[in-house]
């Protein structure tokens, strides 16, 4: 860890209040990302719509958001709480909320690669899973979660395949490693090829959930400027060794990361979502009714890091955001941390 307050940047930054109706809210600010039962209740009303209440199990989807719930907080024996203010409970509920909207959405347009109930619940209880291997093992306890970076993805997969095999939902305990469809560095064709037409769907949900429920956060780019670019320095994501051996610095300081926010959608993250992901973020509009707040939300944040890069503005930039982490790690300068 280099200096003792990472991502804070220069002195003087004016915090520009953010309304409270966006701290820890979905993106369409009606489901509190802090309570892990009123999320399960939103995807449960959106599962029984879309299947029938008789059609998956409702039993097995409660109480798997109930046992996420208490794995994050430190509550499950053999694990250690969650340290990490980016890669929270908050995001693991929210990418879960998000592809059952895409599951909604696609059975809606009657898409030939629509979900069957019991895989439906499955791409759900991934998306919720997908974060599990950044929680530390109560032998890793010299470690930080993000040190655990590289092979979260992977640490992830193997944990939801280990949950999925004690639950009546075990014979799908091989789709587990779709999670890696989450993994930045990796070509979502590696992890699709070959597979099944409902594993593909499920990964390309898993990979395009992920990805939108972060962007479209009302507080991203607060999130990305006090939250996540310290995670990327502990771990050491914000800097590289090239090929002949010399130390690559990516992101100097938390308001580079920031900077790079438009380059990241334009060439990261919207050719996963268009082209390789074979863009089923579309279904959010029929789940919505015709509007899509997810996209919306993305262009807003564009825009607002666009005036505040374009005129220097980093008075448009908030404050540290709270998060659902309880055992914050002390080297984030968070207010408001442990927010349940």
């Amino acid at each position: 860890m280099r200096g003792s307050r990472p991502g804070l940047g220069p002195p003087g930054i004016k915090a520009t209040p953010m309304p409270d109706s966006t701290l820890l809210r979905d993106v369409t600010g009606a489901v509190p990302l802090d309570d892990a039962t009123a999320v399960a209740a939103a995807v449960d009303g959106i599962l029984a719509r879309t299947y029938g209440p008789a059609s998956f199990d409702r039993q097995l989807l409660h109480a798997s958001f109930a046992w996420v719930d208490r794995l994050f907080a430190g509550d499950e024996p053999g694990y250690l709480a969650c340290d990490m203010p980016y890669h929270d409970l908050r995001h693991s509920l929210d990418a879960a909320l998000a592809v059952a909207r895409l599951v909604d959405g696609c059975r809606i347009d009657r898409c030939d690669s629509a979900l069957a109930p019991e895989l439906g619940l499955v791409a759900v209880l991934l998306a919720l899973l997908h974060d599990t291997g950044f929680l530390r093992r109560t032998a890793e306890i010299s470690l930080r979660g993000p040190q655990l970076a590289t092979t979260h993805e992977a640490r992830g997969a193997a944990f939801a395949s280990g949950y999925l095999r004690g639950t009546p939902l075990a014979r799908h305990a091989d789709l587990a490693p779709l999670i890696m469809a989450t993994r930045l560095a990796t070509a979502p064709a590696t992890v699709l090829a070959g597979q099944a037409d409902p594993a593909i769907t499920i990964g390309r949900m898993l990979g395009s959930a992920d990805l939108v429920c972060q962007m479209a956060d009302p507080r991203y780019l607060e999130r990305c400027y006090h939250h996540l670019y310290p995670e990327l320095v502990i771990g050491g994501g914000d800097r590289r060794v090239t090929p002949d051996g010399r130390l690559e610095i990516l992101f100097r300081d938390a308001r580079d990361l920031v900077a790079h926010t438009p380059g990241f959608y334009e060439h990261a993250a919207r050719p996963r979502l268009e082209t390789a992901f074979g863009n089923v973020t579309r279904h959010f509009a029929s789940h919505f009714g015709g509007t899509d707040p997810y996209a919306d939300a993305t262009r807003d944040n564009l825009a607002r890091c666009a005036r505040i890069l374009d005129g220097d503005r980093w008075d448009l930039l908030g404050g540290p955001p709270p998060t659902t982490t309880r055992a914050l790690d002390p080297l984030y300068p968070v207010p408001g941390a442990g927010t349940r």
